[in-house]
């Protein structure tokens, strides 16, 4: 089961990962983007199964050893959809979990903000790529 998830790094802790080891620091911030808030260093969220999750994940681990502690769960907030939209239908807020080939074309698994899932499904549905709520 795949879920939504971002990491969330203490400020102080980043800060100095900066100060010890340029080079790695510089590899976190270009392999796994980060947003300063309150504190805290963001993620984007993403799905536990993309290869951004792995890396990141992999990244992290080599400097704090292991990051469930620094794992937040947004899978509450979102909702996954099956769409044979492409993926030019997507807006930001989209996260991609995985493709296959359908019957008549590739059918995707994208996984949205809940507040977002009418408005992106109206999307959808003006290419004629009417989603299907996985719920």
């Amino acid at each position: 089961m795949f879920r939504i998830v971002q990491f969330k790094i203490p400020a102080v802790k980043v800060e100095q990962w900066f100060e010890q080891e340029k080079s790695v620091s510089r590899l976190l911030y270009d392999r796994c983007p980060m947003r300063e808030r309150n504190g805290f260093y963001y993620s984007a969220p993403m799905a536990t199964t993309s290869a951004l999750f792995f890396e990141c994940e992999q990244l992290l681990r080599s400097l704090v050893g292991d990051p469930p502690h620094l794992v937040e769960d947004l899978t509450p907030e979102y909702r996954l959809l099956r769409t044979r939209a492409p993926q030019a239908y997507d807006y930001d807020y989209c996260i991609e979990v995985g493709s296959m080939a359908g019957e008549f074309d590739t059918e995707r698994l994208v996984a949205m903000p809940v507040e977002s899932v009418e408005y992106q499904s109206g999307r959808y549905s003006s290419g004629m790529f009417t989603p299907i709520d996985c719920r």
